[in-house]
């Protein structure tokens, strides 16, 4: 069962389904609550009647295993007042309503302040997914790189293979200790090592997300900084992931090393 909520233009704000998101880390060992971000709901498919509140929140950034935020958060923007479409699939049947988010009448701020700030929380939350994305990227890549390594020493190939690999190695992780604090273990952890980008864009979203008025010059500036030094670090990987891991590949073809290597079995234990 699917739960798909459109805006007016028909740009999809949430989508929820009863299997929950297949692409979001489930069950990190601090729970689903507090820095590392609030996991994706279910939606209640059992047999009956089910009732699922919506929190008026766009999707959140994607995050990964393992991740520790100080402060900030993953959450989706409060979405901004209109008329909204609900599209409900079940069982083969869908069905569509509709429904209007209002605003609280008592804000003293415009509706085109809460577009604005809206808006740049998006951008906040995109960044930031996009950085979590990477981050994944790098760790399966430098996964890879050192079995290869691994094998390129089971099959006594010469040494150029690991050399090669270690330089990879290095380039990757510099990358990835530039957007996220690899020595962080628990929540308390930011106390001793300090953040790094993807932190200070989620601390951006939390300054943001907290005021009812339009975001600041210096809320964009920052956005724009951040968002540049990012950008940064996504062309080293992507030039380390291009030419540079395609020479590696070239190399590990030139050596011979195999795809797979079958240790040998232990001798079986001579009886007495």
């Amino acid at each position: 069962m699917t739960l798909e909520i459109a805006d007016a233009s028909g740009h999809t704000v949430r989508k929820l389904s009863s299997l929950g998101d297949p692409d979001e880390v489930q069950g990190d060992e601090e729970g689903d609550e507090g820095p590392r971000g609030p996991v994706t709901p279910k939606l209640p498919a059992k047999a009956g009647l089910n009732r699922f509140a919506w929190d008026l929140r766009a999707a959140p950034a994607k995050r990964f295993k393992g991740l520790v935020l100080w402060g900030g958060g993953l959450q989706g923007p409060e979405v901004v007042a209109g008329h909204y479409s609900v599209r409900l699939v079940a069982a083969g049947v869908t069905r569509v309503e509709s429904l209007e988010v209002r605003r609280d009448p008592r804000l003293t701020t415009s509706e085109a302040d809460d577009r604005a700030r809206y808006d740049l929380l998006i951008a906040i939350r995109d960044k930031l997914t996009k950085t979590h994305e990477a981050i994944v990227r790098i760790r399966e890549v430098r996964d890879q790189v050192r079995a290869a390594a691994e094998r390129a020493k089971a099959s006594a190939a010469d040494t150029s293979v690991t050399r090669s690999a270690e330089r990879l190695v290095h380039r990757l992780t510099a990358v990835e200790e530039a957007l996220y604090q690899t020595k962080n273990r628990s929540s308390q952890d930011p106390l001793n090592f300090p953040i790094r980008l993807n932190n200070k864009l989620s601390l951006l979203g939390g300054t943001v997300a907290g005021t009812e008025g339009r975001p600041t010059d210096q809320q964009q500036m920052v956005l724009h900084d951040l968002a540049r030094r990012i950008d940064d670090q996504l062309a080293t990987f992507e030039a380390v992931t291009g030419p540079e891991l395609t020479a590696f590949n070239r190399l590990m073809h030139e050596r011979d090393v195999p795809a797979v290597v079958a240790r040998g079995a232990k001798e079986p234990m001579s009886g007495p």
